[in-house]
């Protein structure tokens, strides 16, 4: 049978149908093939992380990595990742107990530890690993901290990771901290007192009284006790006034110098104590009061146990110069600590 140009033509058309045909086949198949590889992958199982010294900030430590491979591949490398600071003890991590996978070396990049074959192997699923890496300095802080575990192909692409069970870091130390309060304690013996005088009798002329105050603080750097006063004076029309014995602590009058129409105050200090208090200027002999206040008594350390006792002899002289009247003065005192 003799051949026309058409048949030929025909069977040309036939044939590269077929040809491509079988490479959509194979370009389907191959396809399909690279799908399976993806979705065959999955999570490290059994996944856990030990150490060997869990003490913030210890030396020497070695970190044990164990799990299961889920997805057969060739591994190359296995990276866990380790908390903020974690270091080397020594200038490279060092390789302790190794199976499941060959031999290999350690290093430490940042927060992540690596395990890197000398020889990239085929590991099947289900095959137990451990690695335990050695000659590492924990972190000093102290918490819970996970690692992620990951497995790597010999082009450093994951094949498995999962996350291992917290490893709690330890704190060295305990922090003590004693909270001890303020205390100052302040005592008046007299809250008032009446001296009755008359110019006509020596023994009326001349009065005292004794006011007793007492400090007791814990105050590190001691206390001052302060006075002040209102001016002695009465309370009518016209006012009189007996003046103070002196211009404030600076200035004393002896007693044999006492003079009449006049009123002052000397101190007398008991220290049994650690306060290291003194009178402050002239106090020891009659000194005035001021309305603004001065200072009778300054200590440097607190006064342990027993109260510091200061006795107040207030002298009020009068003479036939000194109107009659009734006199009236508030007199404050003001002891402050020095924390």
């Amino acid at each position: 049978m003799r051949k026309t140009i058409a048949d030929s033509e025909n069977s040309k058309v036939r044939y590269l149908t077929r040809r491509m045909a079988a490479v959509a086949v194979l370009a389907l198949a191959a396809t399909t093939m690279v799908g399976v590889t993806s979705a065959s992958a999955a999570p490290l199982t059994d996944t856990t992380w030990s150490v060997s010294n869990n003490q913030a900030g210890a030396t020497d430590v070695a970190y044990r990595f164990e799990f299961t491979t889920a997805t057969a591949g060739t591994i190359g490398s296995v990276t866990a990742t380790v908390p903020a600071d974690t270091a080397s003890t020594a200038a490279t991590v060092g390789v302790g107990t190794v199976y499941g996978l060959g031999a290999g070396e350690a290093s430490l990049t940042g927060t992540t530890l690596t395990y890197t074959l000398g020889t990239a192997e085929s590991v099947a699923a289900g095959v137990t690993v451990y690695i335990e890496f050695t000659g590492l300095t924990n972190t000093a802080t102290v918490g819970s901290n996970t690692s992620t575990v990951t497995t790597m192909d010999a082009t450093a692409v994951q094949i498995d990771t999962a996350d291992s069970p917290s490893v709690s870091i330890a704190g060295t130390s305990t922090v003590v901290t004693v909270e001890i309060s303020k205390s100052l304690t302040f005592t008046n013996d007299t809250p008032s007192f009446t001296l009755q005088m008359d110019p006509s009798s020596t023994a009326l002329s001349d009065l005292t009284h004794d006011v007793t105050v007492t400090v007791k603080t814990n105050a590190g750097e001691g206390y001052t006790l302060a006075a002040k006063d209102t001016g002695l004076t009465t309370q009518g029309t016209p006012a009189y006034t007996i003046p103070a014995a002196s211009d404030g602590v600076a200035t004393g009058v002896a007693d044999a110098s006492f003079v009449a129409n006049t009123f002052g105050v000397s101190a007398a200090l008991t220290v049994t104590g650690g306060s290291l208090a003194t009178v402050q200027g002239a106090g020891l002999d009659y000194v005035g009061y001021t309305t603004t206040g001065e200072t009778l008594v300054a200590a440097t350390n607190p006064t342990g146990n027993t109260a510091d006792i200061l006795v107040l002899t207030n002298r009020v002289m009068i003479d036939y110069d000194t109107a009659a009247g009734a006199y009236t003065d508030t007199i404050t005192y003001t002891a402050a600590p020095l924390y």
